[in-house]
């Protein structure tokens, strides 16, 4: 699989520094560097990630008309409201994100994601484990044009490059605008920060988050994060998000959307400011099972 990232990483090389060289040569020659380097280990990738992550509840009919049409939902029975599925918006700056070598590719980027957890393909055989269980990044916009260019060519992500407007984590704004479309996010802290296991609810996060994901329908392959939740900090904030229609999906609410914060006291999802280090496998098959 790593031979086949690597001879991936030279072909586009060759392809895009043709008409594009000063914004591709230096990111994929290091970029290939860095998968000889990591080609015997699972997770090549590392970053500090400080950011918003929002678990918005909709209707199952509106969620499944978002998938692709060979997956389905994994029934969630015991924290969301029945019939009800979640949509996940990842709201974040990524730090020192790149190859563990060598340091000077890795970079500071904003990245917004988009996703649905908790789906699985419909001709999938059932099994009592949890590999058969997703995570849909369906989109992904970061102000970064490489980073854009490596998550579609290496990982299929649906990506795609945005104007930050106001982008700041201390002032509690993410606002960014895609072909004069606008997403705005305003967030206020309601509460200290703290360990993980401080908010109870914030374990659904964690089996969202320790998902394997994909971004291409045809669901050929995924990848993994592994998040440093030992040592992460979190604090529940409560937010108020617009999105203009069509930015994310056409069945995303219109409106103004207002979120509460993580709740200690029911243990239910709300939004939660993160601040948290991970390492992020290349892609495999979608099908290998945990070693």
């Amino acid at each position: 699989m790593y031979k086949q990232v690597q001879c991936k990483a030279l072909y586009m090389i060759r392809l895009k520094c043709e008409n594009r060289m000063e914004v591709y040569i230096f990111h994929w020659c290091f970029l290939l560097l860095a998968l000889f380097h990591g080609s015997n280990q699972a997770d090549v990738i590392i970053g500090h990630y400080k950011a918003w992550w929002a678990a918005v509840t909709l209707p199952n009919t509106t969620v499944q008309a978002m998938l692709p049409d060979d997956f389905e939902l994994v029934t969630i029975k015991d924290w969301i409201p029945p019939g009800t599925h979640p949509v996940v918006l990842e709201m974040g700056m990524e730090h020192d994100c790149g190859p563990v070598w060598p340091k000077p590719l890795q970079s500071t980027f904003m990245e917004f994601k988009y996703e649905i957890p908790f789906i699985k393909r419909k001709d999938i055989i059932k099994r009592k484990d949890s590999e058969a269980t997703f995570n849909y990044k369906s989109i992904i916009y970061v102000d970064s044009e490489a980073e854009s260019f490596a998550s579609r060519e290496v990982y299929r992500l649906n990506s795609s490059v945005v104007k930050p407007v106001n982008v700041s984590l201390e002032n509690g704004a993410y606002e960014f605008n895609y072909n004069d479309l606008m997403f705005k996010a305003f967030f206020t802290p309601k509460g200290a920060w703290n360990t993980t296991d401080a908010y109870p609810g914030f374990k659904q996060y964690m089996n969202i988050m320790n998902l394997k994901w994909f971004g291409s329908p045809e669901l050929t392959e995924c990848a993994q994060h592994h998040y440093d939740f030992t040592s992460a900090k979190i604090r529940p904030a409560a937010m108020t998000v617009s999105v203009d229609h069509n930015l994310l999906s056409p069945m995303f609410p219109q409106g103004v959307l207002r979120l509460p914060g993580l709740d200690t006291a029911h243990g239910d999802l709300g939004t939660v400011e993160v601040d948290i280090h991970f390492t992020m496998t290349l892609p495999e098959s979608c099908d290998q099972k945990k070693t």
